[in-house]
């Protein structure tokens, strides 16, 4: 079983619409309504994938009721802390004439102290039957910059592998906990360590520099350029994507959590998780919504990424550990 906190979840509303601007009005070619925020991303293609998970974090109002039924109906178990105030939307206008994604992101609910130590309490039962956990996302108002790291250190005692997908603060004040694995994209590895990095030498040398700091796993998404995964025991690999049609970028980096994953389960060469991470994401990326890739679409990118190690005198090439 994997567990997810999405803490910050609510509702995604996409629009595609072509020559979208300001000012206009406008028919949607196409319209999807679905729970969202990157938690549920990841969800929902575990869900897609096959693998046994469940969803947690904050649900409110009228939008957190048609979340949970509709993480429900997809595959996923949810199981949030019910909070007073109502879950976000959030609003994205693809459009594939100029090539632009529009995202209109309402502030999260205010949770109340008493919310966020019930959230505690069940992150750590649900940690009992967990074999990876996953925190994933931004944290609603009401919430201290501390939270990730205490749920991170509730991970460890209980000796589960954690992966965290987060940005600025709550990424840097969650480092010190050492999640076993981190996701950054290279603009989020860049801030969190005050530098331009290049690629590839810079993003190895950055993610080294997160390795001593207790992190066992650190996978770069490069957008593109797909990702570079760095471990100091398994190797170090730089896993490219084929060129694809794009519709939206939005959800690639979840999709790509959610394929790591799930090559970690099935105890995969750590090049071959980077391999399939990288082919979720790229397949996400040809797809209309967020988390919305199928399984055949995931597998056809997968037969042309492209996996090249960058450490061959270094890495022993032995079989990664449950928990990398």
């Amino acid at each position: 079983m994997i567990t997810v906190l999405c803490a910050n979840a609510g509702i995604d509303k996409t629009y595609e619409i072509a020559n979208f601007g300001a000012g206009g009005y406008y028919h949607p070619g196409r319209v999807l309504t679905a729970a969202g925020g990157k938690g549920i991303n990841v969800a929902r293609v575990l869900a897609t994938l096959g693998l046994a998970h469940r969803v947690t974090g904050f649900a409110g109002g009228n939008n957190g009721r048609f979340l949970a039924k509709n993480l429900a109906d997809t595959g996923s178990t949810p199981d949030f802390v019910a909070i007073a105030e109502e879950s976000r939307v959030t609003t994205t206008i693809i459009d594939r004439v100029q090539h632009t994604n529009t995202r209109v992101d309402e502030v999260g609910a205010l949770v109340t102290p008493g919310e966020v130590d019930k959230l505690k309490r069940k992150w750590g039962k649900l940690l009992g039957a967990s074999k990876l956990a996953v925190i994933a996302g931004s944290a609603p108002r009401g919430v201290t910059k501390e939270l990730y790291a205490e749920l991170v250190t509730l991970a460890r005692k209980a000796k589960v592998p954690l992966v965290l997908d987060a940005h600025d603060e709550l990424l840097e004040r969650t480092i010190p906990a050492r999640p076993t694995m981190i996701t950054p994209n290279l603009g989020e590895l860049q801030q969190l360590l005050h530098k331009q990095l290049s690629v590839p030498d810079g993003v190895v040398e950055a993610s080294r520099e997160l390795l001593a700091d207790g992190i066992s796993v650190v996978i770069v998404t490069m957008g593109q350029r797909g990702a570079i995964g760095v471990t100091s025991k398994h190797g170090i690999w730089w896993a490219k994507p084929p060129k694809v049609s794009v519709v939206s970028s939005v959800g690639c980096g979840d999709a790509l959590l959610a394929g790591f994953a799930a090559a970690s389960l099935e105890r995969k060469d750590f090049g071959e998780r980077v391999r399939l991470a990288v082919a979720a994401g790229t397949a996400n990326a040809t797809t209309f919504g967020a988390g919305q890739v199928t399984r055949e679409k995931i597998t056809e990118v997968l037969a042309d990424v492209k996996l090249e190690r960058l450490d061959p005198e270094e890495a022993e090439g032995t079989e990664p550990k449950d928990d990398q």
